[in-house]
């Protein structure tokens, strides 16, 4: 699904946060950067078959962004980025040593109940991003959402009171519990210009932080 790696040197926090997230996306590699230059980690995702490459880059010992590009040799593009307010791992969420989806398997992404038009617009972005598939709640139940498509892995966009989240299920590890990483995002921008900022949404004047 997507090569995971880091800016370079990363804290503890930062790697711990792309193993993580290397047991969340199936069939994905969490690659430790070292030296290597962002062609270099295109050409590794290409060579390993996969259609994303993900960079997480870390700021005052926390991961600050996610930034998603697309692999191809003729035509990679830097697709969005998540500006991060803070995560929380999936060992402070009660879940260590959750075993990588080391198969092809359909990545899903829904909403939680009730939430508005930003969540599912977020979600749908957030499918882009990850080569994944969104796919509206409409009431139903997530164990319905994934034994209708095969799978065991969910990201789930929900509401955050500084933006919105994402959180993650494995229905083979536990079949009512969020395993995580918990995700909240203040900012999500896309290359061909689409954006959401909370504190604009809420008309807070911003400084200039980002």
């Amino acid at each position: 699904m997507m090569l995971i790696t880091t800016s370079h040197r990363p804290t503890r926090r930062t790697r711990s946060f792309g193993h993580d997230l290397e047991r969340i996306f199936p069939n994905s590699t969490y690659l430790t950067r070292g030296k290597k230059t962002v062609q270099d980690l295109l050409v590794e995702a290409y060579d390993r078959g996969y259609e994303r490459l993900l960079v997480i880059n870390v700021w005052k010992g926390n991961p600050l962004k996610m930034t998603f590009i697309k692999v191809s040799p003729e035509d990679w593009a830097y697709m969005g980025y998540l500006y991060l307010h803070g995560i929380k791992l999936q060992r402070e969420m009660g879940f260590r040593n959750i075993r990588p989806i080391r198969e092809e398997m359909t990545f899903i992404i829904t909403t939680a109940e009730n939430v508005g038009l930003d969540h599912v617009t977020f979600g749908q972005v957030f499918a882009e991003l990850t080569n994944g598939k969104f796919v509206p709640r409409d009431g139903r139940t997530l164990q319905y959402i994934a034994d209708k498509y095969n799978t065991d892995v969910l990201g789930v966009v929900e509401p955050h009171p500084r933006g919105m989240a994402v959180n993650f299920y494995r229905f083979d590890v536990s079949k009512e519990n969020p395993v995580g990483p918990l995700i909240s995002v203040k900012i999500w921008i896309m290359e061909d210009g689409r954006r959401w900022d909370y504190k604009e949404k809420l008309g807070i004047k911003r400084s200039e932080e980002v």
